[in-house]
């Protein structure tokens, strides 16, 4: 599938969830970015320039910053939530945890875009609240810092 197939695909998936697909559209084609329960969304269809044409969907969300005490304790965490979640994962990108599901568009259809919509924002937003009760306290302040939306990761 290309990026406007897939594209059609996402966006059909964006009006299911009663959200503004307009409002939803990231700066390039093949962006979007939406909000699933607290959980920000952030969705991207592309290919890369050693395989053009050979498309990728790529539906992440940015859970929490690496804690700065009890990292070995919540590394291990992270590894056994991993273990319990189904068709994504969580990962770690420079000093931030993100629920990722990444996969090829060919043979991609409505329901998994579907699926994979609820289940990143469902397990971004649950286990954001579970893991900032279990390990509060162990975040420094911080200065605030801008995330751009909608780049491939």
């Amino acid at each position: 599938m290309n990026i406007e197939e897939t594209g059609k695909l996402i966006e059909n998936s964006i009006v299911g969830l009663k959200m503004d697909v307009a409002a939803s559209r990231g700066a390039k084609p093949g962006q979007w970015s939406i909000k699933i329960k607290d959980a920000s969304v952030w969705i991207d269809v592309f290919d890369f320039p050693t395989t053009p044409g050979k498309f990728y969907l790529q539906v992440m969300s940015p859970l929490c910053a690496i804690p700065d005490k009890k990292k070995d304790e919540f590394s291990w965490d992270l590894l056994e939530i991993n273990y319990k979640m189904y068709g994504s994962w969580m990962c770690k990108k420079e000093n931030w945890i993100y629920v990722l599901s990444l996969r090829e568009t060919a043979g991609l259809d409505q329901s998994e875009i579907d699926a994979t919509l609820d289940r990143v924002g469902f397990y971004s937003s649950d286990y954001y609240s579970k893991l900032t009760f279990k390990y509060e306290g162990c975040w420094l302040p911080k200065a605030p810092t801008t995330v751009t939306p909608g780049t491939p990761q």
